[in-house]
C-alpha cells in the first residue's frame, strides 16, 4: 500500500480481506429425492386411511368461506433490528383466543423487539414468549387481548396430511399483508432429520409462520421456508410438532426477551408517561408523555438537601427542534422548573400546572456555547433565592424567581424528542474546573495566524486531556465557529477525549503484557476500554458494576456442595437460558457483535466477545476459565482442580465440546485436522488483539477510515513495537489531516531503522507531509 507524494490520489485496502465464515441455514437446504417410492407408498396408505374416514368429515367450505373464517385469526409480526430499524416481517396465527400466537422462531428472532398486529389493524401488546424451540424453529407468543378475545384456529388431529391434499397457506409474502395461496401437499419428506410437509405452491419471505389449512379450516402445518430449487415449492412444519411446545411452556417476559434494559426503579421514577430506558450509563427516552406538549419527567429518587447545590447532566437531542434537559423543584406531578435547549435556544421555564396556560417562560436565549447535535453539559446552581443555569460551563440564565422553592430533581423531555442523558448527578458543587489561561488562549487562537489543529503533537494532546472533557467541549464549540478548521478541530476533540482511555488501555499490559491473570478483571476492562475508545460515551465503570451484579446473582444459586462443573452449569443456566445470551447469527457481521458493551446490552455477540464475558464471570465466581483460539471459532476451556478440562462453545449456548466436535470445527474453518497448537491457552492480550484484528478487518471491508484509525491506534497502543501497524497508523493520520502525529510515527520508525523497514516507503510518505507553514 502506497500513497502518491504531495497528493493522496488513491487509497488501497489496508488489511487483508475479512475471513468469510460459512454459515449454513435452513433457507439453503436442498430438497431430498431419496427413496421416492417409499414416500409414495406411505402417502397412498395415508390417503386410504383418509378416504375411509371421509364420511365423518364436515362439508368442504368454499375458498371464499375458508378465507373469511381464517383471516381474523392471522397476525402480522414486525421485527426490529439492533438499532431499532425494521429488520423483517412474518406471520403468526391465533391458537388460543386468550392470547396465544404460533409462529416460527426465526420470525421473531432471538432477543429482538417485535410487534403483533391483527388483520383488522389491532395492535396487541406482547407480554411474553410463552415457549420457543430453536431446533424445530417454533415459537408461541402471548399477547394482551384485553376484553376482546381473538378467534383461534383449530389444530388438526391427524398425524400427517396425505399426498395430494388440497391446502391453503396464509401470510404476508414480501410484506404484502393478508395474502393467500392455494396448492396441495406434494409429499412428506425428511429434511435434516425432521419430517416436513412439502407444498406445491409459491412461498416467499413473509409467509414464514403462517398457517397451512385444509378445506375444513384445520391447521395442518406452519409455513417454514421456500425451496432453493423452485419458487413454486415450499415446506411447512407439521402442526404436531407444536403441540408438545404448547403443553410444556417456558415463558420469558418481553422485557427479558428484548435487548434494552429498563430504568432501575430504586433510582428513578417516571412521571407523565413516556418510554424511558437505560443501557449502561446512558438514559434514553422515546414516545410522547401524557403531559401537555408530550411532557414526560424521569425523577431521581435521591434526597435533595438544602441549597446551595448543583444539578448536572449531559444531554444530546436527536432533533434540535425538540427539547430535553433538567427538571428541579418538582412536586412529583405537573409543577417544576425546567432548564433545557429548545429550537437552538436555552430556556428556563416554570411549570405551574398541566396546561400551557400555567407555564411561564422565564428566559429564552440563544447561546454560542450550545453545540447543536452534540453532547452538551447542562448545570443548574440552586442558591437561596437564586438560580444560575449553565451550558458547557458558561452562564446563560440567571433568575430570582421563587414561585417554587423545593422539590425533587431529574430530567425532562417534550414532544417527540428522543434525547439521551448521561452522568446525571446532584451535589454541593459540580462545576468543572476552569481551563487555564494558557489553554483558553490557545483554543481562542486556533485557526488564526500559525495556530492550526492539525499541527498539534501527541505531547500537547496529553496536556489538554489532563484538563478533562471540558477541553474537548470547548474545542468542539470553536470548531463550529471556524469553517476552515472545523474538521481538524473535531478530530482533535475526539483524540483528546480518547487519549486518557488509550493510556488506560496501554497501562493494563505495560508491565506484564503476556501474563495470564485469572483473578482480576483485566480482560473485561480491556474489552470495555476498546468499546469506550470506539464510543467515548460508554461508561466503563457502569458496565463493570453490572458484571459485579450479574456475578452476585449467579453466586446466589451456589450451594456448599456444588463442585466447579456444577457452578459452571449454574452460570450457563443464568446466562444462556434465563437471560437469553446467544450467538449473533441473524446479524453476524454487525460491528456491535465485537463490542462488549453492546454484547452485554443486546445479549448477543461473536464467539470471542461472548467468551470474554463468560471468562470474566467465571473468574469472578472463582472458576478457572481460559480462552482457546480455534481457527475461525473462539471457545472457552474450564480447568478443574482435579486436572480435568472441558471445552465450551459459548456461541452455542454453553454447549460442551468433545474432542471430536472441536476437530470438526477446525476442519470446517481451516480445512485440516486439529493440532495441539490450536488448543493453547490465549493470554488476555492475545484475546484483545484478536478482537482488534476483527474490528480492523470490518472497518477495512466497510472502507471506514475513521474506524480504521481508531482501531489501529488501539493496536499500536497494545503493541508499540509492531512496525507495520505503526506505519499503517501514520498513513491513516496523514489522510485525516493529523500531519504532526503522522510525522511522529514516521520519525519513530526511522529512529528504529534509519534505512527503512522491510521496504515500507517511510521516507516517501514523510516527504509528502512537509508542512507549508512552520510547526508550533
Amino acid at each position: 500500500m502506497t500513497f502518491w507524494p504531495h497528493r493522496f490520489r488513491c487509497f488501497r485496502q489496508v488489511c487483508h480481506a475479512v475471513l468469510v465464515w460459512s454459515l449454513v441455514g435452513v433457507a439453503g437446504m436442498m430438497v431430498s429425492a431419496d427413496e421416492p417410492d417409499a414416500a409414495v407408498d406411505n402417502a397412498a396408505n395415508d390417503q386410504a386411511t383418509n378416504d375411509q374416514a371421509a364420511h365423518d368429515q364436515p362439508a368442504v367450505a368454499t375458498t371464499e368461506q375458508l378465507i373469511a373464517e381464517v383471516r381474523p385469526s392471522l397476525v402480522t409480526i414486525r421485527v426490529q433490528g439492533r438499532d431499532g430499524d425494521p429488520l423483517g416481517i412474518g406471520t403468526g396465527f391465533v391458537i388460543d383466543g386468550g392470547g396465544l400466537i404460533a409462529t416460527n422462531m426465526h420470525v421473531i428472532g432471538e432477543g429482538r423487539p417485535f410487534t403483533v398486529e391483527t388483520s383488522g389493524g389491532r395492535k396487541l401488546p406482547v407480554l411474553s414468549i410463552e415457549a420457543s424451540d430453536s431446533a424445530n424453529d417454533l415459537a408461541i407468543v402471548r399477547v394482551d387481548v384485553g376484553k376482546e378475545h381473538l378467534s383461534a384456529l383449530t389444530l388438526s388431529e391427524a398425524e400427517l396430511p396425505p399426498q395430494g391434499k388440497r391446502v391453503l397457506a396464509f401470510g404476508n409474502p414480501l410484506g404484502l399483508q393478508d395474502s393467500v395461496v392455494e396448492g396441495m401437499v406434494s409429499a412428506v419428506r425428511e429434511i435434516s432429520g425432521r419430517e416436513m410437509i412439502q407444498l406445491a405452491m409459491p412461498v416467499q419471505p413473509g409467509n414464514s409462520g403462517g398457517p397451512v389449512v385444509d378445506t375444513q379450516g384445520n391447521v395442518l402445518g406452519i409455513v417454514n421456508m421456500k425451496s432453493a430449487v423452485d419458487d413454486n415449492l415450499g415446506f411447512a412444519i407439521p402442526i404436531d410438532d407444536l403441540k408438545p411446545l404448547r403443553e410444556k411452556t417456558n415463558p420469558i417476559t418481553m422485557d427479558r426477551w428484548v435487548r434494552l434494559s429498563g430504568l432501575d426503579e430504586s433510582e428513578w421514577e417516571i412521571v407523565l408517561g413516556g418510554s424511558w430506558q437505560q443501557r449502561g450509563g446512558v438514559i434514553s427516552a422515546s414516545g410522547t408523555g401524557k403531559g401537555f406538549g408530550g411532557r414526560s419527567l424521569c425523577l431521581s429518587t435521591a434526597a435533595v438537601g438544602d441549597p446551595p447545590y448543583d444539578i448536572s447532566v449531559w444531554v444530546r437531542l436527536d432533533d434540535e427542534s425538540g427539547a430535553a434537559g433538567i427538571a428541579f423543584h418538582s412536586d412529583g406531578g405537573d409543577r417544576h422548573y425546567g432548564f433545557y435547549p429548545s429550537n437552538g435556544k436555552m430556556r428556563l421555564t416554570c411549570f405551574l400546572g398541566p396546561s400551557v396556560y400555567s407555564w411561564q417562560v422565564l428566559s429564552d436565549v440563544r447561546s454560542k456555547h450550545y453545540l447543536a447535535e452534540q453532547w452538551n453539559h447542562l448545570r443548574v446552581r440552586v442558591e437561596e433565592g437564586r438560580m444560575k443555569c449553565y451550558v458547557n460551563e458558561h452562564l446563560v440564565v440567571e433568575s430570582t424567581d421563587t414561585q417554587l422553592t423545593k422539590g425533587r430533581v431529574g430530567i425532562v423531555k417534550f414532544r417527540d424528542t428522543k434525547p439521551e442523558f448521561r452522568r446525571f448527578s446532584v451535589g454541593p458543587d459540580l462545576a468543572s474546573p476552569p481551563l487555564s489561561t494558557t489553554v483558553t488562549d490557545w483554543i481562542a487562537s486556533l485557526g488564526k495566524e500559525d495556530n492550526h489543529a492539525g499541527d498539534v503533537d501527541q505531547a500537547y494532546v496529553d496536556t489538554l486531556a489532563a484538563s478533562g472533557d471540558v477541553v474537548s467541549r470547548e474545542l468542539r464549540r470553536r470548531a463550529v465557529e471556524l469553517d476552515e478548521e472545523a474538521k481538524q478541530m473535531k478530530h482533535l476533540a475526539s483524540d483528546v477525549l480518547r487519549a486518557p482511555l488509550l493510556a488506560q488501555l496501554g497501562e493494563l499490559f505495560a508491565k506484564q503484557p503476556d501474563a495470564a491473570d485469572h483473578s482480576a478483571s483485566r480482560l473485561v476492562r480491556g474489552a470495555l476500554l476498546i468499546s469506550a475508545i470506539e464510543n467515548p460515551q460508554v461508561d466503563v465503570a457502569a458496565y463493570e458494576a453490572k458484571l459485579d451484579k450479574m456475578a452476585s446473582e449467579i453466586a446466589e444459586g451456589f450451594t456448599a456442595e456444588d463442585d466447579e462443573r456444577q457452578k459452571r452449569q449454574i452460570l450457563d443456566q443464568y446466562l444462556f437460558r434465563e437471560n437469553g445470551f446467544h450467538g449473533g447469527r441473524a446479524e453476524y457481521y454487525h460491528p456491535a457483535n465485537s463490542f462488549l458493551d453492546r454484547v452485554i446490552d443486546d445479549r448477543e455477540g461473536l464467539p470471542i466477545t461472548l467468551a470474554i464475558l463468560y471468562i470474566d464471570l467465571g473468574r469472578r465466581l472463582g472458576l478457572h476459565m481460559e480462552g482457546i483460539g480455534l481457527p475461525g471459532h473462539f471457545v472457552v476451556r474450564q480447568r478443574m482442580e482435579s486436572g480435568e478440562t472441558e471445552l465450551i462453545d459459548v456461541f452455542d449456548g454453553g454447549t460442551p465440546l468433545s474432542d471430536e466436535a472441536a476437530d470438526e470445527l477446525v476442519r470446517q474453518f481451516a480445512g485440516r485436522a486439529i493440532a495441539p497448537s490450536d488448543l493453547q491457552s490465549q493470554s488476555d492480550l492475545d484475546i484483545l488483539t484478536r478482537v482488534l484484528n476483527n474490528l480492523i478487518g470490518i472497518a477495512t471491508r466497510d472502507q471506514d477510515l475513521d474506524a480504521m484509525l481508531r482501531r489501529t491506534d488501539m493496536f499500536v497502543t497494545l503493541h508499540p513495537d509492531e512496525n507495520r501497524y505503526r506505519f499503517m497508523r501514520a498513513q491513516l493520520r496523514a489522510i485525516s489531516g493529523r500531519t504532526a502525529r503522522a510525522r511522529e510515527d514516521l520519525d519513530e520508525l526511522l529512529r528504529r531503522e534509519p534505512n527503512g523497514i522491510n521496504g515500507l516507503p517511510i521516507r516517501e510518505l514523510k516527504a509528502s507531509l512537509q508542512p507549508d507553514r512552520e510547526d508550533n
